[in-house]
C-alpha cells in the first residue's frame, strides 16, 4: 500500500500535512510518498529533527504547485511537472496506491478523469463527503459539489456508490439510504428528483425514501444522494451554522460576570459537542468513481484531519474498495 500525501493547499502551509505523516508513519501498514518540492519537504523534516524522518519518506519532487487560482483542466494538460499531475502519473503506473490532496477540488476531479480515468460503467464520479450525526456515526453524503447537475442514472449510481463505502469500508451490513428533497412525500421535487425516487425504490430493499436537510445530521440513515449543487449548499450550510452557534455561544458567556462563570462550568461539554460538529476535525470526502481513489481534505483542515485522512486511505487500500465497486457494476 502507497499513501500519496499532497503537501500543498493546506491554508496554513506545507508543514501541516507533513506534520500529520510524521506522525503517522509509524503507526500504518503503508508507505507514507510526500508529493511536492524536495527542497521544502526536506526543510520542514530537519526542523522537526526528532529522528531521521527524511529517510522514512519517499518523495515525489515536483517544479510547481497547481493552485486554487489555476483553472483546473488547463493546469492538469499544460502544468506537468505540479504536484497533481506528478501524483496522478505515479498513480496510474502502480497498483494498490491512493492520493489525499487539500488542492484545488476542480483540478483533482479534472486530473483524476484525464490521468486515472472512470471505472468502467461509471457515468459521472461523485465526491463523497462522511457527516458526524448525532448519534456518533457518520452518515455518507454524495454528491458533496463534483457534479452540480445529475440525470436520474447518475444519482441511483451514487447510491450504490454510497452503499459500496458503507458495507467495505465502514462494515455497515445493510445500509439505508435516502435521497435528498424538499419534502418527504414522493411526489416532491424536480421530474429528476421524482424519477429518481421510483429507481431507487425498485433498486434498494433498505431506500427509506426522501429526506429533508434538516435531518441529515440526525443518523437516521447510512446513505443520503443529491446532486453536487444540491450537496455543496447543503454542507455549506451546516458548516457555516455551525460556526454561527460556536460564535454565538461564546459571545453569550462574555456577558456579565454569571455567563462568564456558567461558560467556564459548561466549556468541557460545549468544546467536546461542538468538536463532533467540526468538518476540520472529520475524514476527507472521496473522489468516487475513478480508476484509483483519491481524498480531498479541506484547506483549512487540520493536523488531525490530515492523520484522520491517512487512516481512512489505508482502510479505502486494505478493503479494496475500487475492486468492490467494479464486481458490483459488473453484476449489473
Amino acid at each position: 500500500m502507497k499513501i500519496l500525501i499532497d503537501i500543498a493547499g493546506a491554508d496554513k502551509g506545507i508543514e501541516l500535512p507533513i506534520i500529520a505523516a510524521v506522525n503517522m508513519v509509524d503507526k500504518i501498514e503503508g508507505k507514507i510518498i510526500l508529493v511536492g518540492k524536495t527542497d521544502d519537504i526536506k526543510l520542514v523534516l530537519n526542523k522537526i529533527n526528532k529522528d531521521d524522518y527524511i529517510s522514512k519518506f519517499e518523495i515525489l519532487d515536483c517544479t510547481e504547485y497547481i493552485t486554487n487560482y489555476d483553472e483546473p483542466a488547463f493546469a492538469i494538460k499544460n502544468k506537468k511537472t505540479s504536484n497533481l499531475v506528478i501524483a496522478f502519473e505515479y498513480m496510474r503506473e502502480n497498483d494498490n496506491t491512493i492520493f489525499v490532496s487539500a488542492s484545488n477540488t476542480g483540478a483533482l476531479m479534472a486530473g483524476g478523469l484525464l490521468k486515472l480515468g472512470r471505472i468502467r460503467g461509471i457515468h459521472r464520479p461523485a465526491l463523497m463527503t462522511l457527516l458526524p450525526t448525532i448519534t456518533g456515526k457518520d452518515v455518507i453524503f454524495l454528491d458533496s459539489g463534483a457534479n452540480p447537475e445529475a440525470k436520474d442514472i447518475s444519482l441511483v449510481q451514487y447510491a450504490k456508490l454510497g452503499e459500496i463505502y458503507a458495507k467495505n469500508v465502514l462494515g455497515i451490513l445493510n445500509p439505508s439510504i435516502a435521497l435528498l428533497n424538499i419534502g418527504a412525500e414522493e411526489e416532491k421535487g424536480t421530474p429528476t428528483l421524482k424519477e429518481t425516487y421510483k429507481l431507487l425504490k425498485a433498486s434498494f430493499p433498505n431506500f427509506t425514501g426522501n429526506i429533508e436537510a434538516r435531518y441529515i445530521l440526525t443518523g437516521k440513515v447510512d446513505v443520503i444522494v443529491c446532486d453536487g449543487l444540491m450537496g455543496n449548499i447543503a454542507i455549506k450550510s451546516l458548516e457555516g451554522a455551525a460556526s454561527v452557534i460556536k460564535n454565538v455561544i461564546s459571545t453569550e458567556f462574555k456577558k456579565g460576570l454569571l455567563n462568564k462563570i456558567s461558560g467556564l462550568i459548561a466549556k468541557p461539554v460545549l468544546t467536546g459537542a461542538l468538536k463532533r460538529f467540526d468538518y476540520k476535525e472529520h475524514e476527507g470526502a472521496v473522489l468516487i468513481g475513478i480508476n484509483k481513489p483519491v481524498i480531498k481534505v479541506h484547506g483549512s483542515s487540520s493536523i488531525v484531519t490530515y492523520e484522520k485522512a491517512i487512516v481512512q486511505a489505508q482502510k479505502i487500500l486494505k478493503t479494496n474498495m475500487i475492486g468492490k465497486i467494479e464486481q458490483e457494476l459488473n453484476k449489473e
